[in-house]
């Protein structure tokens, strides 16, 4: 895992669990890194770990979607007792990833930032980290909003980097 780092200190950073991990990788971006939150699972369901990242949309970071506790308990949460891997990640311009060098500029003198295409190159760099980190070929996403634009660009680019329900299976006891 060449270039990466634990997230600096250089701004604060919020733990919102005191087992959650930080986590700083080289963005598609020259010079630029993308900032990762991971809580490992709770309880352990099956021998193959289970991985998903959640990929947020296009108004608020992780730390404000799938880490938010509401009445004390979050989507991550959840997802960590059923055994789950959990990972979410902040694009360019949210929470703790670095900025666009753009966002210093005007705005009339750039063209939009966080396109699709952009954002399905991030989400690329951050799904090919965590598959080398946990050893596993595939993972799942579940998105949100923007999000979900970004996502299925991604998935549709790199098929082979998701992981997908068999057809066959149905009902709330698979976890593919």
């Amino acid at each position: 895992m060449k270039g990466v780092q634990r997230a600096a200190s250089e701004r604060s950073i919020a733990t919102l669990d005191p087992l959650e991990k930080h986590f700083r990788i080289p963005s598609c971006h020259e010079g630029l890194s993308l900032f990762l939150r991971y809580l490992s699972p709770t309880s352990r369901w099956s021998d193959a770990p289970k991985v998903v990242l959640y990929v947020h949309g296009a108004t608020f970071p992780s730390a404000l979607s799938i880490a938010h506790r509401f009445d004390g308990h979050s989507w991550r949460d959840e997802l960590c007792a059923t055994g789950f891997h959990v990972w979410g990640f902040d694009f360019h311009g949210y929470g703790y990833s670095d900025p666009y060098p753009a966002m210093n500029e005007p705005a009339d003198r750039n063209s939009a930032l966080g396109r699709v295409d952009d954002g399905s190159k991030q989400i690329e760099r951050v799904v090919r980290f965590i598959t080398e980190h946990h050893n596993v070929s595939n993972i799942s996403i579940v998105a949100h909003s923007w999000g979900t634009i970004a996502t299925g660009h991604f998935a549709g680019c790199y098929p082979g980097l998701v992981k997908r329900r068999n057809r066959g299976q149905q009902g709330q006891g698979s976890h593919n």
